[in-house]
């Protein structure tokens, strides 16, 4: 098995360089998005790999921070992400850095010739997704249905900076296209790399295989299929059959600009189309009215307590 002294050996002879400003090290990727698309599991598998270095806990949102002095950055609370200093290439997941324009502006700025990995899921159902993460943890009480419709005007309305909304973006994050050519308009196409959600979870290995080739590193260790899912979403009524076909036509066009961008068409989503809808989402059956109503609270107590812990370790490292 490789070690990671190996591994470090193995850098340093192939002379690979590692970006450095005034001697400090750099990042060498970023897993940009998108959210609710898969990057956790990813996060998790990078973490295996011995010549891989991933911050020390995942969404660092140290690019997407509005609260930082973007005029002089203090890269070492970057730094600090990293505790331990060896030739192991060095990458963090934050997902909201796809969808955050200044966030790419600011990464071409610390490291032009930075690494971007994006993962892309069904647009449908990660907007979707991305609604139950919101409804379920309570910072979202609207229902889906108005939230992709009417309730989209909040975006705008509510934008923490430049249109941008963190939290009812589910429409406007699904819209792939954009955020790939404003990808193109600040990196060049050779330090991008996109996979597509359900083709990495249909063959992780097939998908690791180009990763470790993108990033020039030895292959990825045999592993079980992991899923690792980053979000509880009890109680959270079902995708209906309406909101499915409305969004599966609004999101038609963009579709096409995503597999101009790939140079191949995505079956994977064009089944999902097909079909006519979404896998509902399951329900829960047992242990009659209080039971739900007990379990439900559990749920939500559980997720606002793990965004409190999340935000937490954040402000440790302001």
């Amino acid at each position: 098995m490789l070690t990671y002294r190996d591994a470090g050996q193995s850098l340093v002879a192939s002379g690979e360089a590692r970006p450095r400003t005034g001697g400090r090290r750099k990042l060498d990727f970023v897993i940009a998005g998108a959210q609710k698309a898969g990057t956790s599991t990813l996060d998790d598998i990078f973490r295996k790999h011995p010549q891989i270095q991933m911050a020390n806990y995942k969404e660092t949102h140290f690019f997407d921070n509005e609260g930082r002095h973007w005029e002089a950055p203090d890269y070492d609370k970057l730094d600090a992400y990293f505790p331990v200093l060896d030739d192991r290439l060095r990458g963090e997941a934050t997902p909201a850095t796809l969808y955050w324009r200044p966030a790419i502006r600011r990464l071409r700025e610390y490291n032009p010739h930075i690494k971007l990995i994006v993962l892309l899921r069904n647009p449908v159902e990660r907007a979707y997704s991305h609604w139950r993460k919101e409804y379920s943890t309570g910072w979202d009480r609207m229902p889906f249905s108005e939230a992709i419709r009417a309730g989209r005007s909040r975006v705008q309305a509510e934008a923490e900076v430049e249109g941008l909304h963190r939290h009812f973006s589910y429409v406007e994050r699904s819209f792939y296209g954009p955020q790939l050519a404003y990808l193109l308009d600040h990196f060049p196409r050779q330090q991008i790399h996109c996979e597509i959600s359900e083709e990495f979870f249909g063959d992780q290995a097939a998908t690791l295989a180009r990763l470790a080739s993108f990033l020039g590193i030895r292959s990825f260790p045999a592993l079980p299929p992991v899923y690792k899912n980053s979000g509880y979403t009890f109680g959270v009524p079902a995708l209906s059959e309406d909101d499915f076909r409305y969004l599966s036509e609004l999101f038609r066009e963009d579709l096409a600009a995503v597999e101009s961008f790939l140079g191949r068409s995505i079956p994977a989503w064009g089944n999902a189309v097909n079909a006519g809808r979404a896998k509902p989402q399951q329900q829960y059956r047992g242990g009659g009215r209080w039971g739900l109503v007990m379990k439900y609270l559990v749920f939500s107590l559980r997720g606002k307590w793990r965004a409190l812990a999340k935000g937490w370790r954040r402000i440790r490292y302001l």
